[in-house]
């Protein structure tokens, strides 16, 4: 029993209930990133010591009593150890991978299970296709669909350094996930392919006046904001979005988002002429290059891959 009750105390979805445990018991988000951040940095030995002012902002006083045995735990067993450090590492992703599957335990822990958090030796390949028989057997289309968006996004902010914010924003202008998806696929193609930002301009705007031509106007500019690394005015684009949502009459009038568009917002008109600035540009074809969804990596499987590199 003794054994039984420790393995589920160990379990990654138990390392992960109980940070998600300590981030909902502190008052503020920023503490729970600077818990994260300080006990990836600090020895084993010294933890508990440094991260002892962060158990005095938490609402939940047994908290450190539970932290205080992982820790120990994490002394006494270096396999251990390197699971707990495997999870702290992948915390703001898992967060979203909880959310993506309803805040369904089952599901959750099947999915930890399939990524292996506990196993350090499970290869890439192994990781892959316990993922794939998690989403295809576990999970219904709608959820299934939500994790695709996870890895897309988590992939993308990666690779191009964007921001939750700008993510957000972006989703929200083009208001249909598998569009979305594919445009930060796309996206990815110039930094993977170093192809002109032009180029891949053209074919997200190719794409998308193929599907939904009236969210362009809009999303060009958010996209030359971002690419241009402008402070980005989000209430500026969220104007937008709020406007497109409360007159829905008008959402597949292209005459009428266009208008919108140049008219309240982009006042130089000729900036945004795409067919203007981009008409000289020679497109390849437009699925060159663009990868099959794959899990991101964890901090320590790229550390890893950097030394072996």
């Amino acid at each position: 029993m003794k054994k039984k009750a420790a393995e589920q105390t160990t379990t990654p979805y138990a390392i992960y209930g109980f940070f998600r445990s300590f981030r909902e018991s502190l008052p503020d988000d920023n503490d729970f990133s600077d818990f994260i951040s300080t006990l990836t940095i600090t020895p084993m030995k010294d933890v508990v010591e440094m991260v002892l002012p962060f158990f005095h902002r938490s609402s939940d006083k047994n908290l450190l009593t539970q932290f205080q045995i992982l820790i120990r735990q994490a002394e006494q067993n270096s396999s251990f150890e390197s699971t707990l450090m495997r999870v702290c590492d992948a915390i703001d992703m898992l967060g979203k991978v909880e959310l993506a599957l309803g805040f369904d335990e089952r599901l959750m822990d099947g999915y930890l299970r399939a990524m292996q958090f506990d196993n350090g030796s499970a290869s890439h390949q192994q990781v892959w296709s316990g993922l794939q028989r998690f989403l295809n057997e576990e999970c219904d289309p709608n959820i299934k669909k939500r994790m695709e968006r996870v890895f897309a996004e988590q992939k993308a902010g990666d690779e191009l350094g964007l921001s939750d914010d700008i993510l957000t924003t972006a989703s929200a202008l083009v208001g249909d996930d598998s569009l979305y998806i594919e445009i930060l696929e796309t996206l990815q193609l110039n930094n993977r392919q170093n192809l002109p930002w032009d180029t891949v301009i053209m074919r997200i705007q190719r794409n998308i006046e193929q599907k939904k031509p009236q969210v362009w106007p809009m999303l060009r500019k958010f996209l030359d904001d971002v690419h241009s690394r402008r402070v980005i005015d989000f209430n500026f684009y969220w104007d937008f979005i709020d406007y497109q949502y409360m007159n829905e009459q008008y959402a597949d009038d292209q005459y009428i988002n266009d208008q919108y568009a140049n008219d309240q917002y982009i006042n130089d008109s000729e900036t945004y002429n795409i067919q203007q600035k981009l008409a000289n540009i020679n497109l390849e074809s437009e699925n060159d290059g663009v990868n099959v969804i794959e899990p991101p990596q964890t901090q320590e499987a790229q550390r890893k891959q950097q030394v072996v590199q």
